[in-house]
């Protein structure tokens, strides 16, 4: 059995979409309905899917369904506890930088989600719109001062992180592993698991806000169809969205603007 990660964000009710999280219509793409989410999560457990502890997981054990969550919004409160009542765990990775902002989780919601037996983890700090075009000094600040942020609000260390927007590349990691981290997510839709020095790096499948439980669903389970659609498509996206640059975020952000509203403040996911 291999680990199939499902990469997550927000989670609000009634079309809310700047309640929690990143503000814009790039944000709000990710973020899904409270029903339709609680949904998601009964359909992965009457599918039988075997769902993976995130300490094994970092631990160095990769099988299962483990549900991961990026940003730090304030709806992983919500969405930690709704896991802890169908008896799952999850991973959550935080923007440091936003702790206690509007919108975002604070520090005590951290402790909580650890006590609940969720993993916190770094999501950079402060969510560059592209992290892998930072020079080495930068990234490795963004990494120190995440981890350092995470681990004086939760008294122990943190070495699990994922990459902010997806830009994941060798100084990326270098700087990740360098900062503590030893299990780094990317958005590459694989469930293949590689290593470098001492940081193994691990694929997730995105979830969206159009996406029903059904796609969950079939990204869980046993079929590959499903998995094969979705790194076919990241695999078509992947150089506009690291070569082409603001170009192609603006474009994003005007197909996207006329779905879900202006965009404010929005985070390159």
């Amino acid at each position: 059995m291999s680990l199939v990660s499902l990469m997550y964000h927000d989670v609000v009710s009634d079309s809310r979409w700047d309640d929690s999280g990143f503000l814009g219509s790039a944000a709000a793409h990710y973020k899904l309905d409270t029903t339709n989410f609680l949904a998601h999560l009964d359909g992965l457990r009457a599918v039988g899917a075997t769902f993976a502890e995130p300490g094994a997981v970092a631990a160095g054990r990769y099988e299962g369904c483990l549900l991961t969550y990026d940003d730090g919004g304030a709806s992983a409160v919500a969405v930690g506890e709704a896991m802890v009542e169908r008896g799952m765990r999850g991973c959550f990775f935080i923007t440091t930088a936003r702790i206690g902002t509007p919108g975002f989780v604070s520090a005590d919601d951290l402790r909580a989600l650890r006590r609940a037996g969720h993993l916190v983890g770094s999501h950079s700090h402060t969510h560059p719109a592209n992290i892998s075009r930072l020079d080495a000094a930068a990234l490795r600040d963004e990494w120190r001062r995440s981890v350092e942020a995470l681990e004086d609000v939760l008294g122990e260390r943190v070495q699990v992180a994922s990459v902010p927007g997806g830009f994941m590349s060798r100084a990326v990691l270098e700087a990740a592993e360098a900062s503590g981290i030893r299990t780094l997510f990317t958005s590459e839709p694989t469930t293949r698991a590689w290593r470098r020095g001492g940081c193994a790096v691990l694929g997730r499948y995105a979830l969206v806000q159009a996406d029903a439980p059904a796609v969950a669903m079939a990204l869980a389970g046993a079929g590959g169809g499903a998995r094969f659609k979705q790194w076919a498509k990241w695999n078509v996206k992947k150089p506009l969205k690291r070569w082409a640059g603001p170009p192609y975020r603006f474009v994003r952000e005007r197909l996207l603007h006329q779905r879900f509203g202006a965009p404010r403040d929005s985070a390159g996911m």
